[in-house]
């Protein structure tokens, strides 16, 4: 499965309009940064705040897949460099670009606004059956997880709820709008998303007392925080070498 974003998607070259020129010459096609879907609205914001910031036009497009094909389209040469958690293959070129905080999502009706990470675990495992076990109303828990090998999910799972497993029960979301859906149809349902994929349809909550907002994220306080990478076979040229080098102007700096 891939998505091309709509409105990043840039022409190279000038087309020459006069009567009587010449045909343009074919331009190669712009390079392409590929991730996978999860962290799909974090990497175009950051594209459209670069355009925004450095580039009047994105000189690449941006797209997201699978993190296995998109893993193969940049061995294969067809695109330039993956944003992505995890280890990167071994021997490629890998830099840190940013970080990206996972939020805990219920549905609007749920009157629960905090959980500690082993109020989680229960959860997402299985033992915590009822709402009313955390202070919430009688409603049968609802996990919902993104697809096993959604690098967003299985950073969840591993710094959340090993060394449990995820309930059999579990529902698996194969995309951000299923994850939404699911979540905001189902009153006993919690999920996880990337928190600039929130929408009004469900509800973040506090995780051991932090909302996942800029702040917690910055100060490295809020407890489910993914570090995002790029990578590649070699290290990438501009223009996507510049957008990686501005991504990383981005990054918060120690104080103290």
């Amino acid at each position: 499965m891939t998505n091309r974003v709509p409105g990043l998607l840039v022409t190279v070259g000038l087309l020459l309009g006069a009567c009587g020129s010449p045909s343009p010459t074919p331009q190669a096609p712009p390079p392409r940064i590929v991730t996978q879907p999860y962290y799909e609205p974090d990497l175009v914001a950051w594209a459209l705040a670069y355009r925004e910031a450095i580039a009047s036009t994105l000189p690449f497009d941006v797209e997201s897949m699978t993190s296995a094909i998109a893993l193969q389209a940049v061995e294969d040469g067809e695109a330039e460099v993956v944003i992505l958690s995890g280890t990167p293959p071994e021997d490629w070129f890998a830099t840190p670009v940013g970080r990206v905080a996972l939020a805990v999502i219920v549905n609007p009706d749920n009157p629960v606004r905090d959980l500690q990470i082993e109020e989680l675990r229960s959860l997402f495992a299985g033992r915590t059956e009822s709402w009313t076990e955390v202070g919430g109303r009688d409603l049968a828990v609802q996990p919902v997880l993104p697809l096993p090998g959604e690098p967003a999910g299985e950073t969840f799972v591993a710094t959340v709820i090993e060394p449990s497993r995820p309930w059999p029960g579990s529902l698996y979301a194969p995309s951000i709008s299923a994850m939404l859906e699911l979540v905001s149809e189902d009153k006993g349902a919690i999920g996880i998303l990337p928190v600039s994929a929130v929408t009004e349809g469900v509800r973040p909550i506090r995780v051991d007392g932090l909302l996942p907002d800029g702040a917690s994220l910055a100060s490295g306080d809020y407890p489910l925080a993914i570090e995002l990478i790029a990578t590649a076979p070699q290290e990438p040229g501009s223009p996507v070498r510049d957008f990686i080098v501005w991504m990383q102007s981005q990054l918060p700096r120690p104080t103290g």
